[in-house]
């Protein structure tokens, strides 16, 4: 099968994926209070009445059979209209969209980190197998698998305060972000990513990028740690397994050298694993992400989901919930097609 037609099956496989998701939130939708679910339609908090609930219920066809209700589900979450925030009034999908660029921030810092901490020391622990590198980096795995995120990022707060006296909270120290929200209220700073340390750099300001970095520096470190050890242990693994398979075996009789034979063949068929596990990874990255924000005081789309549910706002919170399911039936759908990119030998039937 070509690479066409893979991508389009798998394309059209992810749609009745993502309609099953979706159903699966429009069920736990149906228990909650009727005055919450009114607010998924109503465009203003002076609507939500209680002596109009009945009249509310009745506009907005949530009294109709549950299937003409899931259809009217489906054209919402289409077009990305889940009401209002409670009791600001704002969009609750445009709350989840103002707040990715936060976490996108942290996600562009860590994210290649932990791709080549984790595939470049995988790879070293198999060459150096069974000898210090390797002890070191088993137990480095140990202790990044077991170690609870929220304590490994309150540590690294305890002794970077007391050896430095840096309070690593926010995205800028306290003066610096006074000064940067004026530059963006008198449009002397242009804002065109939402990244700070990104739209600093494309504005020229030096001072703030230098700032903003020196903030994200612990909670990247957190993230890559936490999240790092996975792969460095997957990809050792997988290297190790692949190592003794006799493609390998005849590279070396040939005359290849052990660094070469791994680089050059284990390691790309190794990258299968990876991509196995992948979802599972990226699923724990953004749990890590969510306690990360909340230890750092950063403002993201992890802060905005636990506040949602801790003030019971739920157009946010069901807002995040469908955003974060269908951002896993794409990532799940890019993986498959990476698996016939990676190797052309898979096929569907």
């Amino acid at each position: 099968m070509g690479l066409r037609r893979l991508v389009a099956r798998r394309i059209l496989l992810s749609v009745p994926t993502a309609i099953g998701v979706i159903t699966i939130i429009f069920v736990a939708l149906l228990p909650i209070n009727p005055m919450m679910r009114v607010a998924f339609f109503v465009r203003s908090p002076r609507d939500l009445i209680p002596s109009n609930l009945d009249r509310l219920i009745h506009r907005y066809g949530l009294d109709r059979p549950l299937l003409l209700q899931w259809v009217d589900w489906l054209k919402k979450v289409a077009t990305l209209d889940f009401g209002v925030s409670l009791p600001g009034g704002q969009p609750a999908m445009e709350l989840v969209f103002s707040s990715l660029p936060v976490t996108f921030e942290l996600i562009v810092y860590s994210a290649p980190l932990i791709i080549g901490f984790g595939l470049w020391l995988g790879t070293k622990a198999r060459l150096h197998h069974n000898k210090p590198v390797d002890h070191i980096v088993r137990v480095a795995g140990t202790l990044g698998t077991t170690l609870p995120v929220f304590l490994v990022a309150g540590l690294m707060v305890a002794i970077t305060i007391a050896q430095t006296g840096f309070i690593p909270a926010g995205r800028l120290s306290y003066g610096l972000n006074h000064d940067f929200n004026v530059k963006v209220e008198n449009g002397t700073f242009a804002v065109y990513t939402g990244m700070i340390s990104i739209d600093a750099l494309l504005n020229g300001e030096v001072e703030i990028f230098l700032d903003a970095l020196a903030h994200l520096v612990l909670p990247v470190m957190v993230l890559v740690f936490t999240q790092g050890v996975a792969l460095i242990r997957l990809t050792r693994s997988g290297v190790i397994e692949e190592s003794g398979k006799q493609y390998f075996l005849s590279a070396r009789a040939k005359g290849l050298s052990r660094k070469d034979a791994v680089y050059k063949h284990a390691r790309k068929n190794a990258a299968i694993s990876v991509l196995t596990v992948s979802g599972v990874l990226i699923g724990n990255m953004l749990t890590s992400l969510v306690i990360v924000e909340r230890v750092f005081y950063i403002h993201g789309f992890g802060s905005l989901a636990v506040s949602a549910a801790q003030n019971l706002n739920m157009t946010v919170v069901f807002a995040c919930a469908t955003f974060v399911a269908l951002l896993f039936v794409l990532i799940n759908l890019v993986v498959d097609i990476l698996y016939g990119i990676i190797d052309p030998r898979i096929k569907l039937g």
